[in-house]
């Protein structure tokens, strides 16, 4: 492991995933490359507009092999500038080439967010459908743009490039062939819904890999070879990064990435202190709530607000990076009193969002403690890919009173027979244990009642004949 820690890439069934792992052994950053199968985020396709939703200005298509996208008129107007409305972007039945740019949660049934315009990210450099032009990073030398500027000029004209930094490490030959890899695709000519680009699972792991010198360690010796093989053909200048991964213990166990996602998610993340965490993904925002727990223990109060909120707050921008939050988030802390405290976790919280890799900026400690941060979305994070929200469950207790209520007023009728209150073993189970509301629900009714084990609540008259 090198001084500035290193990726580990793990294959598997669908797809692989990989992780960040720093200096000291500790994951930071988790990645999952799904088979376009499964996620077909940042594919290319040729698309065919199916419906048109003018009240909304959306406007629906098919992309081929099950997968319905949605564009809105904000996007749409690419293809029409100063369009009012989505009728004025595009039609029914019209072919275009478009990118999906976003994807839904697990479950959710929604369809995928797509751009007219795609962009292709490279390795060396980025292909965008539209204008002819060619532009270069600024922090490349005169050198390399000289040697580059001719043979990219070929592939400019019917796309934007911009020549990434990667390019100065790499034979100029490399960069053109990607160039050549990216425009081909964005030339495709819409003719029936398909998949026109995407890279495969491994080479979204090899490109996900942080821009610097660190290590890559794959796991399983066929897909070391296939990395050898892509990084030849493909990214020649990755290939002295590239190593085996030795272990004897699986790398995502070894290192403890399976642990943390475990912890990522459980309902609270303990704190050293004794304190903990919640984080919970709302449509709107995610909240993380900090807690005391027992960190009183041995601490005198003062000490432990100021104790756990800094833990709290290295707990909580850790998992925003981890997870892949992204949006707006806003952490409510333990209101401190103790002299400075408000200054030294402030220090602490933009000492640590500089490491985050994705743009992450903040407000400062509001009088309620909050403090808001806005992080850049970029794909679905942990939670949003392997959980579902449940639905919402009403208290036994609150179904029990509704059902005696409900009995009250169908006792009451004219009707005759014996009053049945039927609900599942929980409901019922209250009814019992608080046998006083079940006596007055007789009185009140003055008839005789049964309770029925159901599997839905529900209160009705039972004729005695």
């Amino acid at each position: 492991m090198t001084e500035q820690g290193h990726t580990i890439i793990e294959p598997g069934i669908g797809g692989c995933r990989s992780a960040d792992i720093d200096a000291d052994g500790l994951p930071t950053d988790l990645r999952f490359h799904d088979d376009v199968s499964l996620s077909p985020m940042d594919a290319v396709f040729a698309a065919r507009i199916t419906k048109i939703d003018s009240t909304n200005d959306m406007a629906f298509a098919d992309l081929g092999g099950g997968h319905t996208g949605a564009l809105n008129l904000r996007r749409a107007k690419l293809l029409a500038k100063g369009a009012a409305s989505i009728n004025d972007c595009v039609t029914e039945g019209q072919n275009l080439l478009v990118q999906v740019v976003a994807e839904p949660n697990a479950l959710d049934d929604k369809a995928l967010t797509i751009t007219p315009r795609p962009r292709l990210m490279g390795r060396y450099l980025v292909a965008e459908f539209g204008a002819s032009r060619l532009n270069f990073s600024k922090d490349l030398g005169p050198k390399t743009v000289k040697a580059l500027q001719t043979p990219l000029g070929v592939h400019a004209e019917n796309a934007a490039l911009v020549v990434r930094t990667t390019a100065a490490d790499a034979p100029v030959d490399a960069v053109v062939a990607e160039a050549a890899r990216l425009t081909k695709a964005l030339a495709h000519t819409p003719a029936s819904p398909e998949l026109v680009f995407t890279y495969t699972p491994l080479e979204k792991a090899l490109l996900a890999a942080p821009n610097d010198t660190a290590e890559i360690q794959i796991e399983g010796g066929s897909t070391f070879a296939q990395a050898k093989a892509l990084a030849k053909t493909h990214w020649p200048d990755l290939a002295d990064r590239l190593a085996a991964y030795k272990g004897t213990e699986a790398a995502f166990e070894h290192y403890g990435v399976n642990e943390t996602i475990d912890e990522a998610l459980s309902d609270r993340i303990d704190l050293p202190s004794g304190g903990w965490i919640s984080i919970t993904e709302t449509a709107a925002m995610t909240v993380v709530d900090v807690n005391m727990g027992s960190a009183l223990r041995g601490m005198s109060a003062s000490q432990a607000k100021v104790v756990v909120n800094l833990e709290a707050a290295l707990a909580a921008l850790f998992h925003l990076r981890f997870q892949d939050i992204g949006g707006l988030v806003v952490i409510d802390f333990i209101d401190m009193s103790a002299k400075g405290a408000a200054r030294d976790l402030m220090q602490l919280i933009e000492k640590t969002a500089r490491t985050d890799r994705v743009p992450l900026s903040h407000t400062g400690l509001s009088t309620f403690g909050l403090v808001e941060f806005a992080r850049k979305r970029s794909g679905v994070s942990l939670k949003g890919r392997m959980q579902v929200a449940g639905r919402p469950r009403r208290r036994a207790s609150a179904v029990a009173l509704d059902l005696l209520r409900r009995g009250a007023q169908v006792g009451t009728s004219a009707e005759t027979g014996t009053l049945i209150v039927s609900g599942p073993e929980p409901v019922l189970g209250w009814i019992k244990r608080n046998e006083r509301f079940l006596d007055e629900l007789k009185t009140q009714s003055h008839r005789d009642v049964e309770l029925l084990l159901g599997s839905e609540p529900d209160v009705f008259l039972r004729s005695s004949s």
